[in-house]
């Protein structure tokens, strides 16, 4: 008795199926690439109960005749492939064939359309369950309309696994704003149980971006355009006003094509790099065009995945675009008024960013800096030179300090304020590493050394840390059974603190007991937090100057060891606002 049958069509609909729906976004998914692939100028979607009772899907591009309408619910049939070779030059969203048999299996669907040169004459098909129940003629307007009704009405096991109507509907604004951002083109309207949620008119991709997000993203987002190679990447990337606690604002276009890939995401958010060590993300909309050849999207049924012949060239082009759209600090500070940004840690940005200060005269070093160590006065001069003279009223009133707290001062689009304790502690925190792996940092001596006594388990574990201790300038030797006496201290920290720190330091060694990356972020952004200037101290101009100097000649002065702002940007439209002049 023969045991292996061929299964009957209607079971191999349901199974394939099975592969490309897996729910009602699956569905607006398949027909949105069909309108767009035809051609549309417009594009209606409208859904019901979440797209579970009811999704109804108009275009109006190029249309089918009446056989193609037919053929189109037929497995694997196709106008976008033709041999072989074709599989290496797909430039449509859809070429399988798949789509339209596998959601007519699993649903009750009502579909017609009227070719673009047959006079406003096409045909209309009824399908249940995969099964032709009618075909009529159709009068009307060129294009496509596509009604899918009681999706997995057959499939009850499936149709149990749906999710709630409210999350099935999240997930289709979600998709209808990724087709939109990628055509920005195209006109888009969107109706959920006949309420309107998006109407979209044909556009530009920066206005499109702001139709979708409101017009408070446009100062928020920075144009990104790229060229090596056979590789082009274009698009908009968001400075740090437009934060989230969670993903969703991202979009990566391969040839058009929305793509998910962790590789790609993972070399933009590099340049966002402590954003995401806190689980916070950036807007971006990347568009990356390339040659066919290297890039193959016959991987997954729902073609959500791609693969790349090159993928770590095309992650240093993305990671070096983002990293030189955002070297600019003005463009990438927080704006005063934004509550949702609060980044953490380090950022990676690219070298050479101008920040719009006045230049003045010179200051000596301040009584907090170093006196072996100068502002690296290129980087300054960098961020100064395109910036016109002040006047005469404004010398030596450039920096004001509120509060001994915070120091404030004009730029060309605003104010700048900055908190004088976090941005020292970036100052001596970069030092700090520097000098680990360099030649360390220069020590003052105690007048009176101070002695410290630790238990006898702490005191076995000091000879690992030492060296590291002294490279930040610390003078330490042994003194006694489990006594060490320290006769030097680095030259930014106050006398008194010291105990204090290495103390901290050697109990937090102590739970690790290993000499890694962490614990060497750990010393030096304790030795940083301690050592520098702290809120009620009062700085002098000189101080205040050199203090600004020197942070905007830091490799990342946005934000403190400990994920802090250092600087927020009050812009001169907000201070209008404010004042209702706006």
């Amino acid at each position: 008795m023969n045991v292996i049958k061929k299964l009957p069509s209607i079971i191999i609909d349901q199974i394939a199926a099975g592969e490309v729906i897996e729910g009602p976004f699956s569905v607006v998914k398949e027909l949105i690439e069909n309108s767009i692939d035809a051609y549309s100028s417009e594009i209606s979607i409208m859904i019901y109960g979440g797209g579970i009772d009811k999704i109804h899907i108009v275009d109006n591009g190029n249309g089918m005749s009446e056989d193609d309408l037919q053929n189109a619910f037929n497995r694997h049939a196709t106008s976008k492939i033709v041999n072989i070779e074709d599989l290496n030059n797909i430039n449509t969203l859809g070429f399988r064939g798949e789509a339209l048999p596998s959601i007519a299996a699993v649903s009750q669907l009502k579909a017609s359309s009227i070719y673009k040169d047959d006079d406003n004459e096409g045909a209309e098909v009824i399908i249940h369950g995969g099964e032709m129940l009618k075909k009529r003629k159709k009068v009307g307007n060129k294009g496509t309309s596509i009604e899918v009704s009681n999706l997995f009405y057959n499939i009850p096991a499936r149709k149990k696994f749906l999710k709630t109507v409210n999350t099935e509907k999240r997930k289709i604004i979600k998709l209808v704003k990724e087709y939109s951002i990628a055509n920005p083109n195209i006109a888009f309207t969107f109706y959920s149980d006949d309420k309107e949620i998006l109407k979209l008119t044909s556009s530009d991709l920066k206005n499109r971006i702001i139709d979708i997000y409101g017009s408070s993203i446009s100062n928020n987002i920075i144009s990104i355009q790229n060229t090596k190679d056979a590789y082009e990447i274009y698009g908009y990337i968001g400075n740090l006003n437009t934060v989230k606690k969670s993903k969703g604002n991202q979009y990566i276009y391969i040839n058009g094509r929305s793509v998910t890939s962790r590789l790609l995401s993972s070399a933009a958010f590099s340049a966002y790099q402590s954003l995401v060590s806190r689980g916070e993300f950036p807007f971006f909309a990347i568009f990356i065009n390339m040659p066919n050849e290297l890039l193959d999207v016959n991987v997954h049924p729902a073609k959500y995945e791609v693969r790349f012949s090159n993928e770590w060239q095309l992650y240093h082009l993305i990671k070096s675009s983002f990293s030189e759209s955002l070297k600019d600090v003005m463009n990438v500070i927080p704006s005063m008024y934004n509550k949702d940004v609060k980044p953490k840690d380090n950022i990676i940005y690219a070298e050479n960013r101008e920040l719009p200060f006045p230049p003045t005269s010179s200051s000596s070093p301040s009584s907090f800096t170093p006196t072996s160590e100068q502002v690296d006065i290129e980087k300054v001069n960098d961020r100064l030179k395109s910036l016109p003279t002040p006047n005469s009223d404004n010398e030596g009133k450039i920096i004001w300090q509120i509060h001994n707290k915070y120091l404030i001062t004009e730029i060309n689009s605003g104010i700048v304020i900055i908190d004088q304790h976090v941005a020292h502690e970036r100052i001596l925190y970069e030092q700090a590493k520097a000098a680990i792996d360099g030649r360390g940092l220069p020590s003052q001596k105690l007048l009176f050394p101070e002695t410290i006594k630790f238990s006898s388990e702490e005191y076995l574990l000091l000879p690992d840390i030492i060296p590291y201790l002294s490279k930040i300038g610390f003078e330490i030797r042994e003194f006694g059974q489990d006594t060490i006496i320290v006769e030097g201290i680095p030259s930014d920290m106050e006398v008194g603190k010291e105990i204090n720190v290495i103390k901290e330091i050697i109990e937090k060694y102590s739970h690790s007991k290993e000499i890694n990356s962490s614990f060497i972020e750990y010393m030096t952004s304790t030795y940083a937090c301690k050592a520098s200037v702290k809120a009620g101290d009062k700085l002098s101009p000189h101080e205040r100057r050199f203090l600004v100097d020197k942070l905007f000649a830091t490799e990342h002065p946005y934000f403190c060891p400990h994920g802090r702002p250092v600087i927020i940007n009050l812009s001169i439209d907000e201070l209008d606002k404010r004042f209702e002049r706006k």
